[in-house]
């Protein structure tokens, strides 16, 4: 993949800010309409559930899809071979009747085969294999293609230096059946099966491959609700349920409207009116957001994202040998506590490595994690050590998200703890703090945030930091030793053992310290008087199970 395309298919290591309304969940309740999906004007008159978004800016065809606004649409348009029970927190199938393999590299996956597309075509095995290649395919410039490349022939479609594609078909995709087929990755790779929960992943019916651009004016998707007309990039977007939809997500109300926003505090303001039914708070209505809401706040089951300031490796200074001795001085100069306590008001917990808390494996104490730890003192002699730094220090973040505060404080502490003049940059959008990063216009570090989508350890660390990661940090920071160290944990058939060489490969990351881990936010979640049964998620959107009252 050329630079500039590894720089596009970052696009998804940030997330716009608090509107992360696509990542709540509820759960527990009798359904709307048991059994089937059906239409909204079959079992009561449309009254959507209303919650807070980002505009996707673009189309929402599942391989293009890494960013938040975009992936909170794509959710509710597409069921994939597996989710995650949001009881259980454990992967689980759905479209897939079976997933099974003997050496975890070649797996065999049979699908359901009452599962159909919201316009009544059958979901088949072709639908996955020709997604997955169409995706692939370098033509297509899919920004999530990534993800991919654990399948055997991904460079033939997507040569890794930007040359066109010397290959049609994916040669390690096979169809036994109608609704039966195989995939043959390069080697091992035992999360293979918690992978599949990426989007990446995701089916496109047969009305796709005759007409890609009518496709993306009118999307059809497999998932519990369909678009009730085109999307309104200014506005947002209204759900239909999916009358022919059968699987794990049957919705528990008549529909969706996520609400697009580029400023957090007016959602949760619109919140508190009851003219909208959920957001996610941040930055000053956290400090608030208790008293505001008492028992309609919602706590988080498990800690993320991971917030980082994450460097620009690219940069001569920044990957030379005096350039890590001032990462790691400004690490050290960091009190997390003080911050999580003073801006986030407990909602988030100090980082001790690359993932987040809760994860099957996580360890506080990985070897080089000390970095992590408040030391003045040892970050002014490693300070010392690098010739010091007297340029300015910009740090980097989108205005339209709720970072300013936290931001400010992080400069604050370096500029007090090491004279180091550290100030916040703020850029309008989102997409404009996308676009600058792109053409490399960042001279120091940026705000980044990442979630895991699945229970695996090592999800965060491939899709963040592997040069095979669909989000990709955007650093550029490359090593072959963590690459081999991810390879020998998707070897091992034991988790343990496999996520013994995860944590490892978090070694590396904290040797070379391409990023660093600030803590893991605790996103809470307020909503109205208006719906009932509001709980956070953890992995993917669970909203079909949101009532309204």
């Amino acid at each position: 993949m050329t630079t500039k395309n590894t720089i596009k298919k970052a696009l998804a290591a940030l997330a716009a800010g608090a509107l992360l309304g696509g990542v709540l969940a509820g759960c527990g309740a009798s359904t709307a309409a048991e059994g089937s999906g059906s239409d909204s004007t079959s079992t009561a008159a449309y009254n959507p559930v209303s919650v807070s978004g980002t505009a996707p800016g673009g189309d929402l065809i599942p391989t293009n899809s890494q960013e938040s606004g975009k992936k909170t649409l794509v959710w509710q348009l597409f069921d994939g071979l597996v989710d995650v029970d949001p009881d259980t927190r454990k992967v689980r199938n759905e479209v897939a009747k079976s997933i099974t393999s003997d050496d975890q590299q070649t797996w065999t996956i049979t699908l359901n085969q009452d599962r159909k597309f919201s316009d009544g075509t059958p979901v088949k095995a072709d639908n996955f294999i020709k997604a997955w290649t169409w995706g692939a395919d370098i033509a297509n410039a899919q920004i999530a293609s990534g993800d991919l490349a654990v399948i055997k022939g991904y460079d033939k479609l997507h040569p890794s230096d930007g040359s066109k594609a010397t290959a049609t078909e994916f040669e390690g995709l096979k169809k036994v059946d109608d609704y039966t087929f195989t995939v043959e990755l390069t080697s091992p790779y035992s999360s293979f099966v918690n992978l599949l929960t990426s989007v990446t992943f995701y089916p496109l019916p047969d009305s796709f491959f005759k007409d890609p651009d009518a496709w993306r004016k009118n999307p059809v998707g497999n998932g519990p609700y369909k678009l009730r007309q085109a999307v309104d990039e200014a506005t947002g977007a209204y759900f239909d349920l999916n009358k022919y939809y059968k699987g794990n997500r049957t919705p528990h109300n008549t529909g969706l409207y996520v609400r697009f926003y580029t400023d957090s505090s007016a959602a949760y303001q619109d919140v508190l009116a009851d003219n909208l039914d959920i957001t996610s708070p941040g930055g000053a209505d956290l400090l608030t957001a208790k008293d505001d809401f008492g028992d309609r706040l919602v706590e988080p089951v498990i800690t993320g994202p991971n917030t980082t300031i994450t460097f620009p490796m690219w940069d001569d200074f920044w990957k030379s040998s005096n350039g890590l001795k001032v990462r790691q001085a400004i690490s050290l100069a960091i009190n997390r506590e003080e911050i999580v306590d003073k801006v986030f008001n407990g909602y988030a917990v100090p980082a001790k490595d690359f993932t987040v808390k809760g994860l099957n494996g996580w360890s506080d104490s990985i070897k080089g994690s000390d970095v992590l730890d408040f030391n003045v003192t040892k970050a002014k002699a490693l300070l010392k050590e690098a010739g010091g730094y007297t340029k300015e220090l910009p740090i980097y973040y989108n205005a339209d998200g709720a970072h300013k505060q936290w931001v400010e404080a992080v400069a604050n502490q370096i500029k007090k703890n090491l004279g180091i003049n550290a100030v916040p940059k703020p850029t309008t959008t989102f997409s404009d703090f996308l676009q600058k990063r792109a053409d490399h216009q960042f001279t120091g570090p940026w705000r980044a945030s990442e979630i895991p989508f699945n229970p695996g350890l090592d999800d965060m660390l491939r899709n963040v930091y592997s040069t095979s990661g669909s989000a990709n940090s955007g650093s550029e920071w490359t090593s072959d030793a963590f690459e081999a160290k991810l390879k020998e944990g998707w070897q091992q058939k034991d988790t343990d053992a496999a996520n013994e060489k995860f944590n490892e490969a978090q070694e590396i990351l904290f040797q070379d310290l391409p990023a660093i881990p600030l803590w893991y936010t605790k996103i809470p979640s307020v909503y109205s008087t208006k719906v009932s049964n509001v709980h956070t998620n953890v992995f993917g959107s669970t909203l079909y199970l949101v009532e309204k009252k």
